[in-house]
């Protein structure tokens, strides 16, 4: 007989349900520990994450340096360090030789007297006439023109370069019939420039590639819009597993996920590793690898309750996890191969991605076993225990009461001999294919009734009824 190798062995049964409550626990330590750390960094650091620049504003340099002075990208990082950029970071640029990406929490901004001196130098510009000069809050990066006819890009950028706005003009969105500029301020990226000249000596920066800058108040709106995204998924993943399986499913499955956000949060809390909009998207990433792997499980538990209604709901819940295993284990290791090789090889932004998502995918794969299951036992046993054939057999049901168990067909409990009305049907069914005589014919076998215990509606002792049960009569 040829066998074939597994990782899981066919047979095996690890306890998941009857161990979920270790792992509860240790879950409820993880994020009491997850709750501290965040504590401690804002009273510390005064942030309860290291949110980066998406969130809490700064500035975003590209820089050529002059291919003669060679520097070390290290050398840059800590260079940005002596000058007194906490929190910078610097990496090299893919496909771009001798290119640099300078992020800083410093952000260039402009007065209002700043800017009514580059309005008013536009004033006297020739070759066309300012209609409205726009400046947004304290913190912006861009300022917003419109003339009466094309200007030169270049000429707007000489004015304002001399009026202490620096930038670089480009062409803006707007009307037909309007000629509007965006300047874009590249202050921060000029002051980098002209710092890191000092440090590493002239001509080190040979020009400025491209310089951005989110304000404070754009860091905050994209904060909220990253929660609001999270809360959407959370809600419509909650209403597709309703609709998808039961409502006694859904609550299970959108705690795991819950919790398995609440991880990585946690992990970049005690790391304090940079949250930026980068981890917004792991985090979604983990969230719809959870849900994938929860329903799978779920799907086998609802395939194994419809084979074997009669059975207690815990002990299919356990079959089913032991059954999904081998899938779950599988996945989730093909899955990590990947993102550890990107973790390894990886720098700067792409590491952090690739770090949430190992720590999602470890906490996704536990709490798909030991978070989920055990959530959606608790509450089919608490709300749905009389309803249906989702039932537990506790130990007085075992041993034969006379309690109805549920509605399910052949779930009652023969009150003398202590089985279940399928158990006793079973045996039926076994003596009538094994008392045959000779010739083969099967013999007559009698209606019969049994008695069956069902409860009073008063709570008084149970009522005998008989339940008829129909047998085959021999063929003739």
């Amino acid at each position: 007989m040829q066998k074939f190798f597994e990782i899981i062995p066919s047979g095996t049964n690890i306890q998941f349900v009857k161990n979920a409550w270790k792992f509860i626990v240790l879950s409820i330590v993880l994020v009491v520990l997850s709750i501290g750390s965040m504590v401690y960094n804002s009273v510390a650091r005064g942030s309860v994450l290291n949110f980066g620049i998406d969130f809490q504003g700064g500035s975003t340099v590209r820089l050529a340096l002059d291919k003669e002075h060679a520097i070390e990208i290290q050398q840059i990082r800590d260079a940005l360090g002596e000058m007194g950029y906490q929190g910078a970071s610097a990496l090299t640029v893919p496909d771009a030789e001798n290119e640099v990406l300078i992020r800083v929490k410093e952000v260039h901004s402009i007065d209002p007297a700043q800017a009514k001196a580059c309005e008013e130098a536009l004033q006297g510009y020739e070759t066309a006439k300012l209609v409205q000069f726009n400046y947004p809050p304290e913190g912006a990066s861009k300022l917003f023109l419109k003339f009466d006819s094309q200007p030169i890009y270049g000429e707007v950028e000489r004015i304002l370069h001399d009026a202490g706005c620096e930038g670089r003009a480009d062409k803006g969105t707007g009307k037909e019939g309007e000629f509007p500029v965006d300047v874009s301020l590249i202050g921060i990226g000029a002051k980098l420039q002209e710092q890191l000249d000092g440090h590493f000596g002239a001509g080190t920066v040979d020009h400025i590639v491209s310089s951005e800058t989110v304000g404070s108040k754009v860091g905050g709106q994209l904060k909220r819009d990253g929660i609001t995204s999270l809360l959407y998924a959370i809600g419509f993943i909650f209403l597709y597993v309703m609709l998808r399986f039961d409502l006694r499913y859904a609550p299970g499955g959108i705690v795991a996920l819950t919790h398995d956000a609440f991880m990585v949060v946690g992990a970049f809390a005690i790391t304090y590793k940079e949250f930026n909009l980068q981890t917004i998207a792991a985090l979604l990433t983990v969230i719809g690898y959870s849900i994938n792997d929860t329903i799978v499980v779920f799907d086998r538990v609802r395939e194994r309750v419809a084979l074997n209604r009669d059975g207690d709901i815990e002990e299919i819940t356990n079959t089913a996890l032991n059954e999904t295993l081998s899938r779950t284990i599988l996945t989730s290791t093909t899955t990590m191969l990947v993102v550890l090789s990107i973790w390894v090889i990886g720098s700067g932004p792409i590491k952090d991605f690739a770090f949430a998502l190992i720590v999602g995918l470890l906490v996704g794969t536990y709490s798909s076993l030991f978070i989920a299951s055990p959530l959606f036992l608790w509450i089919n046993k608490r709300f749905y225990g009389g309803e249906g054939h989702l039932l537990s057999i506790d130990k007085e049901e075992r041993e034969g009461t006379g309690t109805l168990l549920g509605s399910a067909t052949g779930a009652e409990v023969d009150g003398i001999s202590g089985k279940t009305i399928g158990e006793l049907r079973s045996e039926a069914k076994g003596e009538a294919s094994g008392d045959g005589d000779g010739d083969g014919d099967k013999p007559t076998i009698e209606a019969t009734a049994t008695p069956v215990s069902k409860p009073t509606s008063d709570g008084g002792e149970p009522q005998r009824t008989s339940r008829r049960r129909r047998r085959r009569r021999p063929e003739s």
